[in-house]
């Protein structure tokens, strides 16, 4: 490969990725904004998290004591909880599969340049976060400036 079609493909191979980094700003925005409700206990008990998964309001309605113990409650909210995170955690990864499949088909810069990392590589979070037990897929925060 002469030096002028390699600078051309590099140039090609990273403005695809600055292109994929914005499309990641704008989609880890509207990722953080994800809400999500669910209820147990026949909708007595509704519970509400915020994008990460965190409960930000929990509601027990007064019906719920006439069908249930009070010492139940804390496993009712413990399900609703889950269940709602489970749901943003569900549209997160739903918001994320393009960027990932898009990922999945960027050239590798070794083949354009001798001893260059391959793009993919450099979309991913940190290694040592895969160890971890993390979702390899899983991107990290990116913030553009306003």
């Amino acid at each position: 490969m002469d030096n002028e079609t390699a600078r051309h493909d590099l140039t090609e191979a990273l403005a695809l990725m600055q292109e994929h980094l914005a499309e990641l700003a704008v989609v880890e925005r509207r990722r953080a904004a994800l809400s999500a409700t669910a209820a147990s206990a026949e909708g007595t008990v509704v519970v509400a998290v915020d994008a990460r998964g965190v409960v930000f309001e929990a509601n027990v309605d007064e019906s719920y004591f006439d069908e249930h113990d009070l010492a139940d409650l804390g496993g009712f909210i413990a399900e609703a909880a889950q269940a709602a995170a489970a749901d943003v955690a569900h549209r997160s990864a739903e918001m994320l599969a393009p960027l990932s499949e898009r990922r999945a088909q960027f050239p590798s810069l070794a083949d354009i340049v001798d001893g260059a990392p391959d793009i993919r590589s450099l979309l991913r979070p940190n290694a040592a976060a895969d160890h971890n037990g993390t979702d390899p897929d899983h991107y990290p925060t990116v913030r553009s400036s306003p």
